[in-house]
């Protein structure tokens, strides 16, 4: 899908009163056995279990789907009662295919904790929504036929694929484990997730740890060209401040905005191999393949080294540099499972947010209103819910202990939207990472800041001096390397 998905990939819904109430009985509950099991990428053994959970908790005794998890035992032979839960991002990520994350980032929380991976819905192993496109058919499809395409794939309803609906899993699976309370993590996404969880069932949340934050109050799409714009600034101040690059790239928003107008008259072409296939490819650049070509490329510090050197190349008529960025996201992106992706985004964001608002939102940002218009054709062709609980959009708040965590160089999910989340809980502490892009829980000691906070329940007594030597690498300024 060239013309489509490398320009949203990169970046790649309602309870009753009573379901709200709080959580059932766990005595009640039906336990299942844990197997044994491996998690590619954790050293650790496992054990693994498919549950069969409904699809529609309006009618429990209905269709069942199958929802896999999998825990991995802390190292001690006598680990706290408090189990630490991974919500992967997206939408549209399995927790259960994050292993080689969660064991850079949790290594030390499984010291004393088992750590739960839950394919959410819709995801991995838990009745994934795959969509299949053949990549000579589909490759110019747009957007509203491929989400047709998608969905004509599926023979289930889609519609109960919600976050409701995966909060509801992620209680019975607890209470059917065993586990009193848990320690909730969220990357991105998923601290969406981790925020419902909270608001449903606060009694079993023991503490959070959220990265890269959406505040369920903030539009993703509300927020995205102003987050994406920032990002870009902060590149070219950090250009600025390092005098090669400076004296080699003094007008890097000029070209941005000139690269983008271009895009906007259809004046743009990539004629060239593909850096992650080798084939050989003719695409005209849209505005939203244009600005993922520089966005993309911002959730990784490491990978804006070479994006001033990139976007000059494209201004002189170069774009090889520039979309290999974009053409390896969309091979990351294989790792989301876009229907699960569409029935969470389109029913809980761009529901949230019409065509004006969203114009309004790009003024002013080289990215406009691009990733709006993409995912909104999507969801014209997908079928989905609107959240229905008049307190699904309200603030994340309350007592629990809370950290917050954000890169200074996130071009999706800021500091700023870190600061709002943080206001809502005096229990908390927001802490920015220099020189880190998009999820930072892995990063130089943060591991264990995350593990003395779940271990001590105390953010202010953390000690971040560890991260104070991080900064933006240096900004490559030649096709050579050279940052000189």
């Amino acid at each position: 899908m060239k013309k489509i998905t490398r320009a949203t990939t990169a970046s790649l819904v309602a309870l009753t009163a009573t379901m709200a109430a709080g959580a059932a009985d766990d005595n009640q509950k039906e336990k299942f056995t844990l197997e044994p099991c491996f998690v590619d990428g954790i050293k650790n053994a496992a054990r693994c279990a498919t549950v069969q959970l409904p699809l529609n908790y309006d009618d429990p005794d209905g269709k069942q789907i199958p929802i896999f998890v999998a825990v991995v035992p802390s190292s001690t032979a006598s680990p706290e009662t408090d189990a630490f839960i991974v919500f992967s991002g997206g939408p549209g990520q399995a927790s259960a295919e994050q292993g080689a994350f969660v064991d850079l980032a949790f290594d030390e929380i499984l010291g004393k904790r088992d750590v739960i991976l839950i394919d959410q819905r819709g995801t991995g192993k838990s009745y994934a929504l795959s969509c299949n496109f053949d990549p000579i058919e589909d490759a110019d499809i747009e957007p509203k036929a491929a989400a047709e395409k998608c969905r004509s794939q599926q023979d289930i309803d889609v519609r109960h694929f919600t976050l409701e609906n995966i909060i509801r899993d992620t209680e019975e699976i607890r209470a059917r484990l065993g586990y009193d309370q848990l320690n909730l993590w969220g990357g991105s996404y998923g601290t969406k997730t981790a925020s419902l969880y909270l608001k449903r069932y606060p009694e079993r949340v023991r503490s959070v740890v959220v990265d890269g934050v959406l505040p369920p109050d903030t539009s993703l799409f509300s927020s995205a060209p102003a987050s994406a714009e920032r990002a870009l600034n902060k590149l070219i101040e950090d250009c600025s401040a390092q005098t090669s690059c400076n004296q080699a790239f003094p007008d890097i928003k000029a070209q941005v905005n000139a690269l983008v107008e271009k895009a906007s008259n259809g004046e743009l072409r990539f004629k060239g191999l593909n850096p992650v296939t080798g084939v050989s490819v003719d695409i005209e650049m849209s505005i939203a393949m244009t600005v993922e070509s520089i966005r993309s490329v911002m959730y990784n510090a490491e990978g804006t080294t070479i994006l001033p050197f990139a976007i000059n190349e494209a201004s002189n008529g170069n774009l090889q540099p520039l979309v290999a960025g974009l053409f390896g996201a969309e091979a990351l992106s294989n790792g989301m499972y876009l229907g699960s992706t569409l029935s969470l985004l389109c029913g809980e964001d761009v529901s949230s947010i019409g065509d004006d608002a969203a114009a309004a939102a790009g003024a002013g940002s080289f990215a406009r209103d691009s990733y709006y218009k993409i995912w909104n054709e999507y969801c014209e062709g997908w079928d989905y819910i609107v959240p229905s609980a008049s307190d699904f959009y309200g603030p994340a708040e309350g007592d629990v202990p809370m950290l917050v965590l954000s890169g200074d160089l996130d071009p999706v999910t800021p500091p700023a939207l870190g600061e709002h989340w943080v206001k809502g809980f005096p229990n908390g502490r927001h802490i920015v990472v220099k020189g880190t892009g998009h999820n930072t829980s892995y990063v130089a000691c943060m591991p264990s800041l995350i593990s003395e906070f779940v271990d001590n329940l105390d953010a202010a007594a953390l000690d971040t001096s560890c991260l104070d030597h991080l900064a933006r690498l240096p900004l490559v300024i030649s096709a050579n390397g050279n940052v000189q």
